[in-house]
């Protein structure tokens, strides 16, 4: 259902070697949460939706080695998750030796 639900904004996107993807969340309510219970969700489906959609080769860490979370703030009016991606370049397993 995730990958449907951005499968429109996600089809229009060039192919990527390798990211860097920026999470940020705007919550509903004042109410503390944490934030890493929500964006890993995103997280997970969105990096899927990338790969089953041709964007990417691979979700593993040769290909999206650096995921940040963020709070954006609060808005009570339209309380949402945006996603930011930056292309890198892609690395190989030396790289992490």
């Amino acid at each position: 259902m995730y990958k449907e639900a951005l499968s429109a904004q996600i089809e229009n996107l060039k192919p990527f070697t390798a990211v860097e993807v920026t999470y940020v969340l705007y919550a509903g309510s004042r109410r503390l949460l944490d934030k890493s219970n929500v964006l890993c969700l995103h997280e997970k489906f969105f990096m899927d939706a990338l790969v089953e959609l041709g964007k990417l080769p691979d979700d593993n860490f040769l290909y999206d080695y650096n995921t940040h979370y963020k709070m954006g703030g609060i808005d009570k009016e339209n309380p949402r998750v945006e996603i930011y991606i930056k292309e890198v370049p892609p690395k190989s397993l030396k790289d992490f030796e």
